[in-house]
This record gives structure tokens, C-alpha cells and sequence, in this order.
């Protein structure tokens, strides 16, 4: 095998395990056929022990499943096994398991042109402290891939998001592309808090003085609860419930030119008051485009949602 098609094998498996691909799901490219002592210690420090994983960890059930399986792998194989994988193996076994939350890192070359690992602490559970916002779900990565694809759509643009959650898309969006401003907007404290530290491990940018007479979030200090200093895009964490969406938040915003969310659509209880935002945001802050992303769990609940928002066309444009 060539050192470079190794190396692009290693690179895929690692971004793979960084983002937590079940292990059973990852393609491992028949590398098993080709990792001697040599090669293996290379995996081994792209994943396991690489610097990012070091410093901010990803669940280690996760790691001794991943090594565990190459372990196996390399047994069945005959292929003699360098030491630094069973001394890896014995180390993540020994981890603590607790219920608190791990990260997960997204090579943005999955989502985006640059490269760049984007990383957030998220939930294991599917629901933590009743809500659904402490994880990342597959349709905020693929509105990530989508925004990617069109980043002349959002240059020098107002976006706000919807349901941010832990902040993936509007991480994409204000690290790779060129919009103006981008507000990052939830309602629940946990993931209000837990998006924020998201957002400045990511952004690597401190808040700054809410009294800056110059920027747009000043107008709304109350909902503002952390905004990035000296760089473009601004980024902003509104606390904004969509009941709340009515005229005189909508004035305080100010324009907005498009407004994106994943994941959204999923409880039709919730339907009237996204709507009743939506219809607000489009009067009152001139809104022209809503992107959404959505996974189809029930039909019947998309169905629904399509209907509702069909009979407000006029309304929402």
C-alpha cells in the first residue's frame, strides 16, 4: 500500500472515531491487511491518543469499544500487535465511567473546505435535564453540508438559527463562511450554558462588555447572553423563546436575512408557536428565507407541519 493511500485510510478512520461513528459503521478500508507495529502506532495517536482527545476526551466506553475491535482484528489476522495498543487498551479501561457529558469532535472537512475540527461536549443520553438539545443530531450535519455548498447564499448576510442546541451549524456557518452576524438562539438552560461554552472552546473568544454602543446585540441585552470580541462574524447567543418572538423582539433584533434550524420539527404540539415566529420574524425583522433541516422520524408529523405551514404561506412569504 502507498504512504499516502495509508494515510488517507488512518485520517478517515480517525475522523470517524473523533465523531464517535459507531464502531461496527466505520470504514475501515481493509486496513487490517496492511498495519504493521509501525502503522498501528499511527492509528493509534490519530485517534485515541491524539492531542484533541487528550485534552478534551470522548466517551470511553466508546474507546475501548474502538480499540477493543482493532485489537480483535489484528488477533485474527496473526499480525503482531505493537505494545502502545494493549498499554492504550489497559488505560481507557481504567477511566472513570461517570453520567456526565464527553466531547465529540467534527473534522469540518466533512461539513466544510477548511480542515478545521470543531468541538463540542454533548450528552450521550438522547434526553438529559428534559431536553433534546444536549446532543447533536444527524440533520444539524447535514444543514452543515448544505451551508457548505452554497456559502455565496450567507456571505456578509444576518443569519439566525432556530434551536441552536450545542451550536454545530451556526459553529459551521460562523467559522467557515462570511456572514455578517450570527445568532445562536435556544431557550433552556442547559443548553443555553452548555452551547456557550461550545461556542467559545470553538471560537476561542471571551465576551466582551454588553454597554458597546457600536454593536447590534446591545439592543437586546436581555436576551444576549454571550457575545464573540474582535472578529467577523460576530457571533451571539440569544436567549429566545419562539413564544417571545412577537413585534417589539422582533424590532430589537432588527433585519435578519435568513433564518436556518435543524431538527426542529418534531413535536406538533410546538408547531403554532414556531409558526406564530416564523410569521413575526418575516413581518417584523423582513425575513425572506427559512432553511430547515429535518429528519423524518414520523411522517405524519412532517405531513402536518407542511400543512400548518401551507396554510400561512401568505403570511410567513
Amino acid at each position: 500500500m502507498s504512504e499516502k493511500l495509508l494515510t488517507d485510510k488512518i485520517n478517515c478512520i480517525a475522523k470517524q472515531f473523533l465523531c464517535n461513528v459507531p464502531v461496527a459503521s466505520i470504514g475501515w478500508n481493509d486496513i487490517f491487511n496492511h498495519l504493521n507495529c509501525d502503522d498501528q502506532l499511527r492509528l493509534l495517536n490519530a485517534t485515541v491518543n491524539s492531542e484533541i482527545v487528550v485534552k478534551h476526551p470522548i466517551n470511553p466506553n466508546y474507546q475501548k469499544h474502538f480499540l477493543k475491535h482493532i485489537l480483535n482484528r489484528l488477533e485474527s489476522e496473526g499480525i503482531d500487535i505493537h505494545d502502545d495498543l494493549y498499554s492504550a487498551y489497559g488505560r481507557v479501561m481504567a477511566l472513570p465511567v461517570s453520567n456526565e457529558s464527553y466531547f465529540k469532535h467534527y473534522s469540518a472537512d466533512s461539513v466544510a473546505a477548511s480542515g478545521r475540527i470543531i468541538s463540542l461536549k454533548e450528552s450521550g443520553y438522547l434526553i438529559s435535564d428534559g431536553t433534546t438539545g444536549l446532543r447533536t443530531w444527524e440533520a444539524a450535519l447535514a444543514l452543515s453540508e448544505w451551508i457548505i455548498s452554497n456559502q455565496d447564499l450567507f456571505k456578509d448576510k444576518k443569519v439566525l438559527e432556530l434551536g441552536s442546541g450545542l451550536g454545530l451549524t451556526g459553529l459551521v456557518l460562523s467559522t467557515e463562511l462570511a456572514p455578517n452576524i450570527v445568532y445562536l438562539t435556544d431557550c433552556h438552560p442547559a443548553v443555553l450554558k452548555n452551547m456557550q461554552d461550545n461556542v467559545r472552546l470553538n471560537v476561542e473568544k471571551e465576551t466582551i462588555d454588553l454597554t458597546d454602543e457600536n454593536d447590534d446585540t446591545v439592543k437586546i441585552n436581555d436576551r444576549c447572553i454571550y457575545r464573540s470580541s474582535g472578529r467577523k462574524p460576530s457571533v451571539a447567543i440569544l436567549n429566545l423563546p419562539w413564544e417571545d418572538v412577537v413585534e417589539d423582539t422582533c424590532k430589537q433584533i432588527g433585519e435578519i436575512d435568513i433564518i436556518i434550524a435543524a431538527d426542529i420539527v418534531y413535536d406538533a404540539d410546538l408547531f403554532g408557536p414556531l409558526l406564530q415566529a416564523m410569521r413575526n420574524f418575516s413581518k417584523y425583522c423582513n425575513v425572506e428565507e427559512f432553511i430547515f433541516a429535518c429528519t423524518e422520524r414520523n411522517p405524519g408529523t412532517l405531513d402536518k407541519f407542511k400543512r400548518e405551514l401551507g396554510k400561512g404561506y401568505n403570511e410567513i412569504g
